[in-house]
């Protein structure tokens, strides 16, 4: 029975720990977030093309610029139209009751 109670206090503590390790862990997310935010420049897309390269569509100011990333360098491939950008978004959803297969014919041309 002695051993009982140091065992449960050590229980706590650790408990303790890692909730306040949690909070911090909040806090310093929602830092960095502040820190990453920026005024003028928005990264509107991003395709994963390898494990070190990408593609992202950004919008600096009111332009859209298509741009390539890899670990060695970054591109601007293109300035894109922002109408087209628009009107490419997908925002459709599958209606209830239809198959995989009647949904993937409508979009078939």
């Amino acid at each position: 029975m002695d051993g009982f109670v140091p065992l449960i206090i050590a229980l706590i503590a650790v408990g303790v720990i890692l909730y306040l390790s949690y909070l911090f862990s909040r806090y310093l997310a929602v830092g960095a977030a502040r820190i990453n935010k920026s005024k003028y420049i928005k990264i509107v897309d991003r395709v994963v093309l390898g494990q070190d390269r990408m593609l992202l569509i950004t919008m600096i100011g009111e332009k859209y610029y298509l741009i390539g990333s890899s670990a060695q360098s970054i591109h601007i491939l293109t300035e894109l139209d922002g109408k087209d950008i628009a009107a490419t978004t997908f925002q459709e959803t599958l209606p209830a009751g239809n198959s995989f297969k009647s949904t993937l014919k409508r979009f078939q041309r």
